[in-house]
């Protein structure tokens, strides 16, 4: 455990930057898209709604959002019947809002015991922050506005670490694979668990996600899951390529968007993403002997399966449990300097629409402001500053693995 206080005070700091920053998202999107208010937990209102029915959960839309439906595997729109049942939209978002509030704390419950066995006595800000930051932050204030389900895809990748610290394998293998059932790319932690030789996770994990699956097709027909396979999945992440120049405004946060700027084609940028990304995975997995390590492995590893996939800022919450525990843990050195702006950076998600109302605001001569605007153009179309986070934070994973100060105070395992 480190004493040094300006680990503390900047770990304070950087939970407390990113409580307000989600705070002014929230009053932002309330403000110019209220659209947005309720929009996933109205999709799955009515994906409850075809269920009862006996309809394809996959071919309706909400009247409101016509074009938006439902995407994951059959058998987890189970977990939305009772949404239907409330008999309305606003009541969905209710119930979907309550959940999220269980979830954001569950995460921040087992931040605080995580951090508690490895020596890390917290106070009451700190307490406060870590659920601040939970719920409220940049990180995962969206997720809450919208109805999403992805705080709880965090809570059981938060549970499943939880669950590998303490030596409850089937435990934590069951966990990642629910969360992987919902959204996939979560099974790229199967990969930390083979590194960690941890076989019973591996197989809770498969027995668990393939269970899912053929659940799925049992209650509701071999088609729908054929359906989900190969047309829902394979077209989410279809769609959510490139092809050609990115959109500057379009809000994927992916290491693909830069070889698409560079003018690679479609069929290359998965390989290109991977070839990229693979070594520091391979880096950070090469040492693992002490927590930091670890910690960083696993952060690294979440990081870079975020750059991987083309997805939106809204998983930044996935990284909750080993981002925050190395937060109050990472002592002060070139390491958490990277680890600091990293998040900072991940805090950082205005677009090139803001850039532009804020030129509107600010007195630029029309010379000026037209060149400004154009360098922005330009370095959003090749990368995002929320992008920019993510690289620090994977430097930072692999600094840690090769930093002496860190090394010499770690230890071996938090339960030691």
């Amino acid at each position: 455990m480190t004493t040094d206080p300006s680990v503390r005070s900047s770990a304070r700091a950087v939970l407390a930057i990113g409580i307000l920053v989600g705070l002014v998202l929230a009053v932002e999107t309330a403000l110019s898209t209220p659209e947005q208010v309720g929009i996933a937990s109205t999709v799955y209102y009515y994906a409850g709604e075809a269920a009862l029915a006996g309809e394809n959960v996959y071919a309706v839309s909400p009247p409101a959002y016509d074009g938006y439906t439902y995407l994951y595997p059959p058998i987890v729109v189970l977990a939305f019947v009772p949404h239907t049942l409330l008999g309305g939209e606003t009541a969905s978002l209710a119930l979907q809002t309550g959940l999220n509030v269980v979830a954001g704390t569950g995460i921040a419950i087992l931040v605080w015991r995580a951090l508690a066995r490895r020596g890390v006595s917290l106070e009451r800000v700190d307490y406060a922050l870590v659920l601040g930051f939970t719920l409220l932050s940049s990180h995962a204030i969206t997720q809450v506005i919208q109805g999403q389900v992805t705080l709880w895809l965090a809570f059981l990748l938060a549970a499943g670490f939880d669950a590998l610290e303490r030596d409850r394998e089937e435990l934590a293998g069951a966990a990642f694979a629910l969360a992987a059932l919902v959204k996939l790319f979560p099974a790229a932690i199967g990969l930390w668990l083979l590194r960690q030789r941890a076989w019973r996770a591996v197989v809770a994990a498969v027995v668990t996600g393939c269970g899912g699956l053929l659940a799925g097709a049992l209650v509701f027909g071999p088609e729908l899951t054929v359906q989900y396979v190969t047309e829902v999945l394979t077209g989410r992440f279809r769609d959510s390529t490139f092809d050609g120049a990115p959109d500057p405004d379009r809000t994927l946060v992916t290491v693909r968007r830069l070889f698409a700027a560079l003018g690679f084609g479609p069929g290359l940028l998965t390989p290109l993403a991977l070839l990229t990304l693979a070594p520091f995975v391979a880096v950070l997995y090469r040492r693992v002997d002490t927590d930091e390590r670890r910690l960083a492995a696993i952060l690294g590893t979440l990081v870079a399966t975020l750059l991987f996939m083309p997805l939106q800022p809204l998983y930044f919450s996935l990284l909750a449990f080993p981002l925050l525990v190395l937060l109050y843990r990472l002592p002060a050195g070139r390491s958490r300097h990277l680890l600091v702006a990293g998040v900072c950076f991940t805090y950082a998600m205005f677009s090139l629409e803001m850039v532009a109302l804020t030129l509107d605001v600010v007195p630029v001569p029309a010379g000026p402001e037209t060149a400004i605007l154009t360098v922005f153009e330009t370095v959003f179309t090749a990368i995002l500053p929320p992008t920019i986070g993510m690289w620090l934070l994977l430097i930072a994973c692999v600094s840690i693995c090769y930093d002496g100060e860190t090394a010499a105070q770690s230890v071996p395992s938090p339960a030691d």
